[in-house]
């Protein structure tokens, strides 16, 4: 008997109509190409089989372009291309070289097992800046972790990385401006005090550069975030520090080429800082997951703005977390859990208000068609709050998770096609019928253009697009498009075809999962 798997859809579909965006170009009204990216998860960590436990973890993401994106922009690719090899070959290192390490961490730490983790987020992408920021941890023995940030900002077109003083025009002002507000919010910290705290520190340089201090900075969409990681500026007890300063609040400051305005997106790791709703003022965003009691996978997620939250139950093992602003700057929270046998669940969270409300809770995840030909796992990142990408599980003549070009619509929930259907993704092979069975013929539009049409033994099957529910349309070998509605059992374990035959007995393979 060939193999089948239970018919699985979108665990909540959104009553959403409207026209879902294609990949239609760059942002502010440009032509340019739109840039998109994927996140590769590593994992070299090690485990203990017989007790089940992790001895030595050693983990990270890698931020690449996607196809379309690669051809658009070379050098950019280029560069991330060899960031991403250095982050992984570290981790490796890490991992490979640490068996004296790991045992002697299985003697106790009050930190645990040794660790390295290093997880990258595009807190912006246009056609002048791909920003990225990479939050790491450290432990490989002695009095405490190294907690910190790496950070870098990448011209797209010419693939070199952007200065501080390409952006900003004046030094003194700057640094009057960050230990300003580094006093306002570390009161306590040892070095409020210190009028030369930036006295080192060399706009012209970057991270790469020896024998002076860069900034360690993003330039998000809406101004310049600093981050000093432990040590940076004072005593381990300081901890680290960030410092977001608004482009409107001082945009003398500012190089205006840099300065952008629209919807746009952000990514975060745990926290960051955002002027929600435009009106000038710095929110806090907080999002984080509660761990299981084995410390394997999250059992809830709190969202905050500003210490105002809320917890949602979930199960997941990792979460990525998006700022959607929209044109009409309306903000929303993107989570996406993603959880057993690849399945996501994508919760939207309204921060309109002072305090988060949960709007949505979906069956969609992240999308990854067209990495199938690279040794890769991950998901396409979402970098533009008009035009992105979701999928949701199928089990509709093969397993597969359809998928479609969205924007943020008018409640926050993404938009749906107008149309009612989802792409299949091109990995999905071809059927072929063993039986002779009648369907409907189609045209682009969906429109039927002939009625219960004889389709012979051994007719070849691509298929195209599906509503998620029942109907798939595929492509025969003369171009005609084939509609194929399936009716499934009073058990859900099998289905017929256009009211006529078994799905088993009307073609050879059926490509599911399971």
């Amino acid at each position: 008997m060939k193999r089948r798997f239970l018919a699985a859809v979108c665990a909540v579909m959104l009553v959403v109509s409207g026209t879902a965006c294609s990949h239609s170009g760059g942002k502010n009204g440009t032509d340019a190409a739109p840039l998109r990216f994927m996140v590769n998860y590593f994992d070299y960590s090690k485990y203990d089989y017989e007790t089940g436990k992790m001895t030595l973890e050693s983990s990270g993401s890698a931020i690449y372009c996607t196809g379309e994106t690669v051809e658009a922009y070379p050098a950019l690719a280029a560069e991330l291309e060899k960031e991403a090899a250095l982050s992984e070959k570290y981790a490796k290192e890490f991992a490979g070289d640490q068996d004296e390490m790991t045992l002697e961490s299985d003697k106790g730490s009050v930190y645990g097992i040794y660790s390295q983790r290093e997880y990258s987020v595009v807190k912006r992408a246009d056609e002048k800046v791909v920003s990225i920021e990479s939050e790491f941890y450290t432990y490989a023995g002695g009095a405490h972790p190294m907690i910190g940030y790496d950070t870098r900002n990448i011209d797209p077109v010419t693939g070199k990385e952007i200065k501080l003083a390409d952006v900003v025009k004046d030094q003194k002002k700057l640094n009057e401006l960050l230990l300003a507000r580094l006093r306002k919010n570390y009161p306590d910290a040892t070095f409020v005090d210190d009028e030369n705290l930036f006295a080192e520190y060399d706009m012209n340089v970057t991270a790469s550069d020896l024998g002076a201090a860069a900034y360690t900075f993003t330039l998000d969409p809406d101004g310049i975030c600093f981050y000093f990681s432990l040590y940076d500026l004072g005593t381990y007890a300081d901890g680290v520090q960030t410092v977001k300063l608004l482009y409107r609040d001082t945009p003398e400051l500012f190089v205006k080429d840099y300065v952008v305005s629209g919807g746009y997106v952000s990514g975060i790791v745990e926290t960051g800082w955002y002027d929600l709703g435009g009106d000038g003022t710095l929110d806090e965003i907080v999002c984080y997951g509660n761990e299981d009691e084995f410390n394997q996978a999250y059992e809830s997620v709190y969202v905050k703005k500003n210490e105002q939250g809320l917890k949602t139950d979930l199960y997941s093992y990792h979460m990525d977390t998006f700022l959607m602003h929209t044109e009409d700057n309306r903000d929303y929270l993107y989570v996406i859990a993603h959880m057993d046998n690849d399945a996501s669940a994508l919760y939207i969270y309204d921060l309109c208000q002072e305090t988060p409300k949960l709007v949505a809770e979906t069956g969609y995840g992240l999308s990854y068609d067209g990495w199938e030909d690279r040794n890769l796992y991950g998901y396409e990142l979402i970098t533009d709050s008009d035009d992105f990408a979701l999928t949701f599980r199928c089990d509709l003549l093969a397993s597969f998770n359809a998928y479609f070009d969205t924007s943020v619509g008018p409640d926050g929930t993404p938009v749906l096609p107008e149309d009612g259907f989802y792409s299949v993704p091109d990995y999905i092979g071809t059927l072929q019928s063993a039986k002779a069975f009648k369907a409907d013929i189609v045209d682009e539009s969906g429109k039927v253009v002939q009625e219960n049409a004889e389709i012979p033994a051994g007719e070849t099957f691509k298929l195209l697009r599906t509503d998620g529910m029942t109907v798939v349309d595929a492509k025969l070998s003369d171009g005609r498009i084939a509609r194929l509605e399936l009716t499934r059992s009073d058990d859900n374990y099998t289905a017929t075809v256009n009211g006529q035959i078994s799905e088993e007995e009307a073609f050879k393979e059926l490509l599911y999962a399971g």
